[in-house]
């Protein structure tokens, strides 16, 4: 893992990722300054978003399957269905992005006191 700079004093550190499981089915992930001992949020989750992070991953696995396709060979038709393919693949993903970004935001802010 990479040296990151801590906010609160400045020192470059080499963060160590820890877990907290609350109540409710949330978890959040932060870091531990180990010089001045301030904890980092970074990452709050719930159910819900971890389970739609798992469809956006099947859905990128989808992308590369469908990227990976030869298009020679392929007639109109099939090239037609592949387009539509991507186009959906690509409307899912956006959509789920979203949502993530979204309910990580919300979570991060209401669960930020919990450190």
């Amino acid at each position: 893992m990479n040296k990151i700079i801590c906010d609160s004093c400045k020192e470059q550190i080499k963060p160590v990722i820890e877990s907290k499981h609350l109540t409710g089915g949330i978890t959040i992930q932060y870091f531990r300054c180990n010089n001045c001992k301030v904890k980092e949020l970074i990452d709050a989750t719930d159910k819900d978003t971890r389970q739609k992070q798992i469809e956006y991953k099947k859905w990128a696995e989808q992308k590369g399957k469908a990227l990976d396709v030869e298009l020679d060979g392929l007639n109109k038709e099939e090239f037609n269905k592949l387009a539509m393919l991507m186009n959906e693949i690509e409307f899912n993903m956006n959509k789920l992005e979203k949502e993530i970004k979204e309910a990580k935001a919300e979570l991060k802010e209401r669960y930020e006191g919990e450190l």
